[in-house]
C-alpha cells in the first residue's frame, strides 16, 4: 500500500504526464512550435510508447532530441524507440554517445542491455543486466531475471537459467511461458526426468496446478510416449476446463494414436466449457474427414473459416472433401487460398497437383511440383513425384533424368534409388535396374516389399530381383547376428 506521502508524489506525477500529454497533443492540432522542459518529453514518449502508438514516440524522441540534444534520458528514450523499431545497431550507436549519470543508470544498464542481446552478445548483455539489478527492489526484478535467464539459455547454461527463471517466477502474473523456458532448458539439456521431476514437485505442493500438469504432459509427448501424456492432460483439463493448450494436445495425442473419435469428444468439450475457435473446428473436421464422414467434416471447415477468414487449415480442409466428391475444380480454388494464407507450406502445392492430375491437366501439375522443388531442392518428395508424373505420361527417359538429378541433391535417397531401379525395369534396361536395387537395399533393405507393389506383375515374380532380395536378406541376418 502507498503511505500517504507516496501516493501525493504519484499523483502529481500522474497529473504532469496528463498535463504533459495534453499540452504535446495541443501543439500538434495547432501546427505550431512550443518548448517543453526534458522531463515533459519524457512524459509524452513514455505515453506514446505505452500505447504502441510507434510514429507518434518517433515524433515525439525527434522533437525532443532536437530540443535537448544532450539529456541522456532522451538519448535513451531515442535507443528505445529504435529497438521498438527492430533497429538494434542503431539504437547501440545511440547508446555509445550517451555520458554515464548515476540518476540514469538503471535505465542505461537496461537498455544497452537489450541491444547487446538483441544484437547476439548475450556475454555483454549479462554484464549490462546485472549491473542493472541493484537498482531494484526484489519484487521488481520479475523483467530482469527473465531477461538474465534468456541469455543464460542462449547460451546453453541451462543450470544458470534455470537459476534465474525460477527467481522470476514467484512475481509472475502468468506462469505459462516461464514454465515453458523451464521446459525447454530441461529438455535442451537431455534431462527429461529431471522435467518430470520439476514439475511433479509443483504438483506435490500444490495439486490443483493445472499448468504443472499441463507441462507433464508436454514432457511425455515430446519424449514420443503419448500413452502417459494423456492422463496429465486430462487432469489439467478437470482443473481447468477451457486450457486451450491442454485441450488441443490431447486431441492431438488421439489423433496421432488414430483415436479420432476421442479427439472429438475432447474437442466437443472444449467447445461446451465455452471454448471455441477456427483451430478447434479445423481439428475436429479433420478428425471426420478421418472416419470418413466428409459432410460433418465440411460443415466444421466452413465453420472454421467463418470464425477467422484466415484460417487456411479450413480452405485446405474443404479443398480435400471437394476432391474426395470429385470437384477438382473447386478443390484447387480452395488449396490455392490455402495456398496465399501459407505460402511456405508445400502440402498445399502437393494437392493442387494431384488434382490437377485427377483432370489430367499434367502441366499445371508439373508446375505446381516444380514450385516444390524450387522451394525444397535437397528434398526427395519433390524428385519422386515428378518422375511418377513422367511415368503417368509414359516419359520415362524423363523421369529417369528426373530420379538421377534429385539423388545428386538429396544424397542418393533410398525412396529414389528403389523408383530408379523400377523405371529401368520399366525400360528394359536390366542390368541398370538390378545396379540400382542393389544400392536401394544396401540403402534401406526393411522397405523392399513395398518396391514389388509398384507392380507386381513385372517385378514379383522376377527371379532376378527375388534372389538378390534373398543375398541382401542373408547379409542382413549376417550383420545382425555379428552384432549381438
Amino acid at each position: 500500500m502507498f503511505e500517504d506521502e507516496d501516493f501525493e508524489d504519484y499523483f502529481e506525477e500522474e497529473q504532469d504526464r496528463k498535463a504533459a500529454v495534453e499540452k504535446y497533443e495541443s501543439m500538434l492540432e495547432a501546427h505550431n512550435s512550443v518548448y517543453f522542459d526534458s522531463e515533459e518529453f519524457e512524459y509524452i514518449i513514455d505515453h506514446y510508447t505505452q500505447h504502441n502508438q510507434l510514429k507518434r514516440s518517433r515524433q515525439a524522441v525527434e522533437m525532443a532530441m532536437a530540443q535537448h540534444p544532450e539529456s541522456n534520458m532522451l538519448k535513451i528514450k531515442y535507443a528505445r524507440q529504435y529497438l521498438l523499431e527492430n533497429d538494434a545497431q542503431r539504437a547501440f550507436d545511440i547508446m555509445q554517445h550517451v555520458e554515464r549519470d548515476d540518476d540514469d543508470d538503471p535505465d542505461y544498464f537496461l537498455t544497452l542491455g537489450s541491444c547487446l542481446a538483441v544484437l547476439g552478445k548475450s556475454k555483454e548483455a549479462l554484464e549490462n543486466y546485472f549491473s542493472a539489478l541493484p537498482y531494484f527492489d526484489e519484487d521488481e526484478k520479475f523483467d530482469l531475471y527473465n531477461a538474465i535467464a534468456y541469455e543464460y539459455q542462449r547460451l546453453k547454461k541451462f543450470d544458470l537459467a534455470l537459476e534465474f527463471y525460477n527467481k522470476a517466477l514467484p512475481f509472475a502474473e502468468d506462469v505459462d511461458t516461464l514454465y515453458h523456458e523451464i521446459r525447454c532448458c530441461y529438455l535442451s539439456a537431455g534431462r527429461k526426468e529431471e522435467a518430470l521431476d520439476y514439475f511433479q514437485n509443483l504438483i506435490d505442493e500444490d495439486p490443483y496446478n493445472s499448468k504443472a500438469w499441463t507441462n507433464i504432459g508436454d514432457v511425455y509427448r515430446m519424449m514420443g510416449q503419448y500413452e502417459e501424456s494423456i492422463d496429465p492432460y486430462e487432469y489439467a483439463l478437470s482443473i481447468d476446463p477451457e486450457d486451450l493448450w491442454a485441450n488441443m494436445h490431447l486431441a492431438d495425442i488421439y489423433y496421432d494414436l488414430g483415436r479420432y473419435k476421442e479427439a472429438i469428444d475432447t474437442l466437443e468439450e472444449a467447445l461446451r466449457n465455452g471454448v471455441e475457435t477456427s483451430m478447434i473446428h479445423t481439428t475436429i473436421g479433420d478428425c471426420y474427414y478421418r472416419l470418413n464422414d466428409i459432410q460433418t467434416a465440411e460443415v466444421h471447415f466452413k465453420k472454421a473459416i467463418e470464425i477467422n477468414p484466415m484460417a487456411s487449415g479450413g480452405y485446405a480442409g474443404l479443398g480435400y472433401v471437394c476432391s474426395d466428391l470429385g470437384n477438382s475444380r473447386k478443390a484447387i480454388k480452395y488449396f490455392e487460398k490455402a495456398c496465399q494464407l501459407e505460402p511456405w507450406e508445400t502440402d498445399h502445392l502437393y494437392s493442387i497437383a494431384t488434382d490437377y492430375m485427377k483432370l489430367k491437366e499434367y502441366d499445371k501439375a508439373m508446375e505446381q511440383l516444380r514450385k516444390i522443388q524450387e522451394m525444397t531442392p535437397c528434398d526427395a518428395d519433390a524428385y519422386y513425384y515428378i518422375a511418377d508424373l513422367y511415368g503417368q505420361q509414359d516419359k520415362i527417359d524423363e523421369a529417369i533424368n528426373t530420379i538421377k538429378f534429385g539423388l545428386l541433391q538429396t544424397d542418393n535417397d533410398s525412396a529414389l534409388l528403389y523408383l530408379l531401379a523400377y523405371a529401368y525395369f520399366v525400360k528394359g534396361l536390366r542390368p541398370q535396374a538390378l545396379e540400382a536395387l542393389d544400392q536401394a537395399l544396401d540403402a534401406d533393405f526393411d522397405v523392399w516389399p513395398d518396391f514389388l507393389e509398384y507392380d507386381r506383375e513385372l517385378l514379383a515374380n522376377d527371379n532376378d530381383i527375388l534372389e538378390l532380395i534373398e543375398q541382401h536378406k542373408q547379409k542382413q541376418q549376417a550383420t545382425n547376428t555379428g552384432n549381438e
